[in-house]
């Protein structure tokens, strides 16, 4: 509690991490069966120029209290900025009847079991980006801009981004849990567009992850600029794709925007519940071949994915999805586990302190297997090698997706040909899962942010390079 002097008047102000204590403890009083509060401070710095001129430089700051009642099987949530007592005893009562109101409605009845122990941890920048100015943090993305422009003449618009956070987490529950939690985060981004002959291409490229700026290391900024513009510069003589079926290779990038995208959000137990998902009742069951080997690890340090601890307070831990084919696992959250009988997974997380925790992934990817790159080219006769990825589309219940890749290489005899652009690669999940013949074991990760019901939320997606016969490639605007 802190004692404030305001005039001729003495307020007492309860430390916003009380605050967040008294908060549970008023939503059982109120007669919630559970109840969680989330205090969570979050500042940040964005920096933007394009085509030479600094676009935005734009600094942000919130703190904000989560608040959550479960009765009967219903949640309510609400929450505020205002960390006052009477405020948050004002919001407890609104998240009760919310809850309660929920309760009424819902036919199967669950209760929450949260057999988890409290976690803390603070990430500590080895180059804090705080010592750089906010000039030299511009300077930072214009130098980005300027290589891109400067490659080549043909290069026509460029834009570079430099993101920046720091997050501070509370979490604590009527269960017993306390979690605390403090991470900053780093990404840079750029885009470029080249033109020639009335043909325009972009190229993308980023570098990221949790801690300062050592997570950009060794690609630095000026690197990320230059494949960006390196790979616009590259497509301008691209030719249109075959169409057909053909053993594919996928590059670690495009392999594991697919793991994520087609497979990963199949996974997220709430959808599974939710009847949207063809991993429905597949638990023991093939979704793969024996090759195939998947996980969810939110302990992978540095990666942009990387949550020790969850917008719930629970512990992360290493999940494995698929072992060797087989689909061992969901993910969760404090809900879905118990609903489903299962442990937490670490998987319930929120954007801000104004969303209620979803299930989400964290750091998904194919694992590395015993192959080396070169020996899936081998022995192809006539194949495809795509790299990249620059949009996808899945169904998630019925299992069908669609991916465009960046660029898309004709294999002859086992030797990259032509290059050819606007590729898209179609099919059904779990048919390519099984079609899986080689993995190799160059596991690499990217950053991304993944969107699920409004919310966006850090992650990084990861793969090895993997063969795959039969699959579906088709031209793509």
């Amino acid at each position: 509690m802190v004692v404030l002097q305001l005039g001729l008047y003495v307020v007492a102000v309860l430390d916003p991490r009380d605050l967040a204590r008294r908060a549970v403890e008023i939503c059982i009083e109120l007669g919630a069966e559970f109840a969680d509060a989330r205090l969570l401070s979050h500042s940040g710095l964005r920096v933007e120029v394009a085509d030479g001129r600094v676009r935005e430089v734009k600094s942000m700051d919130e703190v904000g209290l989560a608040l959550r009642c479960f009765v009967g099987g219903g949640w309510g949530f609400t929450s505020t900025s205002i960390l006052m007592l009477d405020e948050v005893e004002r919001a407890c009562r609104e998240a009760f009847k919310l809850a309660k109101a929920a309760g009424q409605r819902v036919e199967e009845k669950a209760s929450l079991k949260c057999e988890c122990r409290g976690f803390s941890i603070h990430v500590k920048p080895r180059v804090d980006p705080l010592n750089l100015s906010v000039e030299e943090k511009v300077e930072m993305c214009l130098g980005m801009e300027r290589e891109m422009r400067e490659l080549d003449s043909r290069v026509r618009s460029t834009s570079s981004v430099y993101l920046e956070a720091r997050e501070e987490l509370f979490v604590v529950n009527s269960l017993g849990l306390e979690s605390t939690a403090i991470m900053p985060t780093l990404l840079v981004v750029a885009s470029a567009y080249a033109s020639e002959a009335g043909v325009t291409q972009r190229g993308y490229e980023s570098n990221g992850g949790v801690g300062g700026l050592e997570v950009l290391e060794p690609k630095g900024p000026k690197a990320v600029a230059r494949d960006a513009a390196q790979e616009a510069l590259e497509l301008l003589k691209a030719k249109s794709p075959p169409a057909g079926k053909f053993t594919c290779i996928l590059d670690p990038e495009l392999a594991g925007v697919f793991i994520h995208e087609a497979f990963g959000h199949a996974c997220e137990a709430d959808i599974v519940l939710s009847g949207g998902s063809i991993l429905e009742g597949m638990i023991g069951k093939s979704v793969g071949s024996r090759e195939v080997v998947v996980k969810d690890d939110p302990t992978l340090k540095g990666l942009f994915g990387y949550t020790p601890v969850d917008s719930e307070g629970v512990e992360g831990r290493g999940t494995t999805i698929v072992e060797m084919g087989t689909l061992k696992s969901y993910l969760h959250s404090l809900e879905t586990s118990s609903r489903m009988s299962a442990k937490p997974t670490g998987n319930g997380r929120a954007q801000g302190y104004m969303n209620a925790p979803i299930v989400r992934m964290t750091n998904t990817f194919i694992d590395r297997g015993s192959w080396k790159v070169e020996e899936l080219f081998e022995g192809v006769e006539r194949g495809v090698y795509a790299k990249g990825s620059s949009y996808g589309y899945v169904d998630t219940a019925k299992g069908e997706f669609v991916f465009k890749c960046s660029r898309l290489y004709i294999v002859e005899r086992g030797e990259l040909k032509q290059l050819c652009r606007d590729a898209a690669l179609s099919g059904f999940t779990l048919e390519v899962l099984r079609n899986v013949d080689a993995v190799a074991g160059d596991l690499s990760f990217k950053p991304g942010l993944c969107g699920k019901e409004g919310q966006w939320v850090r992650v990084s997606t990861g793969s090895p390079h993997i063969r795959v016969r039969d699959v579906v490639i088709g031209g793509m605007l």
